[in-house]
């Protein structure tokens, strides 16, 4: 699907863009790798958190399973408890796409329904589900900021912006857009893949949180173009994504002028990717079965693999350990650095 709405809600400005080609040192494997079995069979774990209570929270069940979606807690030593949203909780048979910790204790979750759900890590329980503007909008990826949720929305070619406190939604004509993460001034950043043979549509986006302006950054260098798909915000303001198909690499984006530089990863499968405390970021590497950590100097420093583990959304804990599902093997991950 590659249609444009019609309506504009939102200033596009051209981004401007100064991309060079890095390259990227692979280190000696680092770390203990722990891997926890989920309770559910064929459940596929896919998108992973940390939890404002100290755990680590992931989805459950995708369109390539018959388990039900259900959302999993699993403490740092391991213990997983798995909860069951309904009709009521907002999920109607549903596919579970993302989760995403908010304030006040609310991690939101989104699915192929249109509502976001919630669920109280204090309380331990779902709370009621919102409703997203229309019957075809498709709850992407979501990003949380101390305001605002973020949301990705293929079905309608946007972005939609859930302001917590009023409960309204704003919408930004994004085509395709996939994934999204927030910085630190609560500015949402965004991935559109795009289609590589045409020139201008595969992008990294920024939607300024005052303003409401778009800005785009096509992810190219005149010769090569990559297609961006998940993406984070490090502790010192730069934006890194992961291009999954050819050709592979993991990009890092200077906000200050626009600049981009590539890291090629050939044949490793790069897909979820988080920022970790100390300023590196962590990505999983689909095909070759691990994790690994890269610095703005492109060196990466990879776990031990798992050959056909699977290795999909990762999030990094307040320790500096990086979490990641392991959908194809049914486990979850944690490679312990210290």
């Amino acid at each position: 699907m590659s249609r444009r709405l019609a309506r504009v809600m939102a200033t596009v400005l051209a981004g401007g863009l100064a991309l060079s080609l890095g390259s990227a040192a692979v280190g000696a494997p680092v770390g203990g790798l722990k891997q926890f079995k989920v309770p559910t069979a064929n459940s596929q774990p896919r998108a992973i958190a940390n939890g404002s209570d100290g755990n680590r929270w992931f989805t459950e069940g995708t369109d390539f399973t018959s388990a039900p979606a259900k959302i999993a807690r699993i403490t740092p030593a391991g213990v997983i408890t798995e909860f069951a949203p309904v009709v009521t909780d907002g999920c109607n048979f549903c596919i579970i796409t993302d989760i995403a910790q908010g304030p006040g204790d609310i991690l939101y979750i989104t699915s192929n329904d249109p509502t976001v759900m919630r669920f109280n890590v204090a309380t331990q329980s779902f709370e009621t589900p919102v409703q997203m503007p229309n019957t075809i909008a498709l709850g992407g990826d979501l990003a949380v900021s101390a305001t605002d949720v973020w949301i990705t929305d293929f079905n309608n070619d946007v972005v939609w912006r859930y302001q917590i406190s009023s409960g309204q939604f704003t919408s930004f004509p994004v085509s395709d857009p996939a994934d999204a993460a927030v910085d630190e001034a609560g500015n949402a950043w965004f991935t559109q893949p795009g289609d590589v043979n045409a020139p201008g549509t595969s992008n990294i986006g920024r939607i300024d949180a005052a303003t409401g302006a778009v800005t785009r950054t096509p992810t190219t260098d005149g010769s090569t173009t990559v297609a961006p798909r998940d993406i984070t915000v490090a502790s010192d303001g730069q934006v890194w994504f992961t291009a999954r198909f050819t050709p592979q690499a993991v990009g890092r984006l200077n906000p200050s002028n626009n600049s981009v530089t590539l890291f090629p990863v050939t044949n490793t499968g790069p897909s979820g990717i988080a920022a970790s405390p100390d300023g590196t970021v962590w990505f999983t590497q689909e095909t070759k079965g691990n994790a690994a950590r890269i610095t703005n100097a492109g060196v990466i420093t990879e776990g031990k693999a798992v050959k056909g583990s699977g290795p999909f959304g990762i999030t990094v804990a307040p320790n500096g350990d990086p979490w990641y599902t392991m959908m194809a093997v049914n486990k979850i991950a944690a490679l312990q650095l210290r």
